[in-house]
């Protein structure tokens, strides 16, 4: 009777497994396609930043980065100091954010790429399931790392972005205490940031 009811319950048990496995693979590609759909999200959300404030933001940060140099050669004080390293940090910061941003929607466009022929492979069948399981663990790893990226990188951004214009009086007076009580021609700007 034993024997019977553990032969029983190992058929039961490998129908259930290959029932299962087909239901996993439906279950994965929904799973596919929701995270593409998360990925495209956060990538809309990345490409709607202010790349004019940023421009501009990098632009200051090179100008006054520039004059500093040039013109900045004794000793400050401490509150100056603290104007400095906030604005070298942060300008740094926007920059690498710049360079970042580009790197991270070409990656996302390659990921949505890739996600989009695996669930086309899976779903005309020109793909096994074991070799799917693979691919859908990797492009589901891709994919969450990148959003997480995407999600460190906005935060970054506008961080940054803050603490740059707080720098930015301190900055202009140093400059301004260096250069006779004037912004240089080239670093006078009209518009705020």
């Amino acid at each position: 009777m034993r024997f019977t009811c553990a032969i029983v319950l190992f058929f039961s048990a490998l129908l259930f497994n290959f029932s299962c496995t087909q239901q996993v693979c439906e279950g994965q590609v929904k799973s596919l396609d929701s995270l593409s759909g998360a990925l495209n999200q956060k990538l809309t959300e990345f490409k709607q930043v202010d790349t004019a404030i940023l421009a501009k933001a990098i632009g200051k940060f090179n100008n006054y980065r520039q004059f500093i140099k040039q013109n900045v050669n004794d000793t400050v004080n401490k509150a100056e100091a603290d104007f400095l390293q906030q604005f070298y940090s942060s300008g740094q910061n926007l920059v690498y954010f710049s360079d970042n941003r580009k790197n991270i929607l070409a990656r996302g466009s390659l990921i949505n790429s890739q996600i989009g022929k695996l669930t086309k492979d899976v779903n005309s069948s020109a793909i096994d399931r074991e070799k799917f399981s693979q691919f859908y663990v990797q492009e589901k790893n891709n994919a969450e790392q990148l959003i997480k990226l995407s999600v460190g990188q906005q935060q970054l951004f506008l961080g940054s972005l803050q603490e740059f214009r707080l720098s930015l009086a301190g900055i202009e007076s140093l400059i301004r205490s260096r250069n006779n009580g004037q912004m240089p021609t080239v670093i006078k700007d009209s518009i705020p940031l």
